[in-house]
């Protein structure tokens, strides 16, 4: 398995136990109610579509029985969606606590990383599934 897609799992890994611990402190502490968008984020970016990705860069291509992953492209992915959601956590963290924060703006560009990645992975995949030609 490629290091990028290894990472991306353990990104997945990471987020997946943060998520659930953030929903535990959810349970006992009815006030953190309030981190519902960090917490789906963790389980829903963090964890599923890092699973996907990492699973897909690994899977995917090989239907066609090639390997045509760039590996510098899923690396800048890899990053995108690491730091990406990393900021927007802080987004949503400043967001909600820190009203008026200037680190509220991490939301957005937190975003648009993980947009990019994804359009990244779109490309990949996408060139990835054309047959090669005899």
């Amino acid at each position: 398995m490629a290091t990028y897609a290894r990472n991306f799992i353990r990104l997945c890994l990471i987020s997946l136990a943060l998520g659930f611990l953030l929903g535990i402190e959810m349970i006992i502490h009815p006030a953190a109610l309030a981190y519902r968008p960090i917490h789906a984020h963790l389980l829903l970016l963090g964890f599923m579509a890092n699973m996907v990705f990492g699973v897909g860069y690994h899977i995917l291509p090989r239907f066609q029985g090639h390997v045509t992953i760039p590996d510098m492209w899923a690396s800048v992915h890899l990053h995108l969606a690491g730091w990406g959601l990393l900021a927007m956590i802080v987004g949503w963290f400043a967001r909600l606590k820190l009203i008026d924060s200037p680190l509220g703006h991490l939301l957005l560009v937190g975003g648009l990383a993980e947009c990019v990645g994804v359009l990244i992975f779109v490309t990949i995949i996408m060139k990835g599934l054309v047959p090669n030609k005899p």
